[in-house]
C-alpha cells in the first residue's frame, strides 16, 4: 500500500542518516503538504522534531496529533497570516490537541514564503531549532 511504501522510505532516509552518514540529530522540515506527510510518517525515534512550514492539515488525522501530542517531541509550525488553506486563528483550534506544539504566526507571510525577508525568516526560524549557536544568520553575502 502507499502507507507503507512511504513508512518504508521515511525508515530508510533514517538508516542512511543514522548509520551511513552517522548524522545522530535528524530534524524533518516539511513545507504545506510535505507537513502532512511529516506528520503521519516522520515517526522514528531518532528524529528530534518537526518543523512545519504552511501546514494545510488537511489530509491529516487527530490521530497523527494525537501519536505527536503523546509522544511530546518538539514541533514548530509556521503559520503565514494569508496563508491559502490555515489561517493563524485556525491554526490555534486545529492544533489543539498536539499540547507541545509551538506555533510562529508570521505577520504578512503568505502560504508560498514569497521575498526575502520571508526567506530570511523561514531559515532563521529552521536554524532557532537545528542548531541556535548559529544566529543570527547573514543577510548580505
Amino acid at each position: 500500500s502507499r502507507r507503507r511504501h512511504t513508512r518504508s522510505l521515511c525508515d530508510w532516509s533514517s538508516d542512511v542518516c543514522s548509520s551511513d552518514l552517522k548524522v545522530n540529530n535528524l530534524y524533518v522540515v516539511g513545507w504545506s503538504f510535505g507537513t502532512e506527510l511529516a506528520l503521519r510518517y516522520a515517526r522514528d525515534s531518532r528524529i528530534k522534531a518537526l518543523i512545519l512550514l504552511s501546514p494545510p492539515l488537511i489530509a491529516t488525522e487527530i490521530s497523527d496529533l494525537e501519536f505527536w501530542a503523546k509522544d511530546g517531541r518538539q514541533v514548530v509550525a509556521l503559520i503565514p497570516e494569508f496563508d491559502d488553506y490555515l489561517v493563524p486563528k485556525d491554526a490555534k483550534i486545529k492544533f489543539a490537541p498536539l499540547k507541545q506544539v509551538q506555533l510562529i504566526m508570521v505577520d504578512g507571510a503568505k502560504h508560498l514564503w514569497v521575498g526575502e525577508p520571508m526567506v530570511h525568516r523561514v531559515l532563521s526560524e529552521i536554524v532557532k531549532v537545528v542548531a541556535p549557536n548559529r544566529l543570527p544568520l547573514a543577510e548580505e553575502i
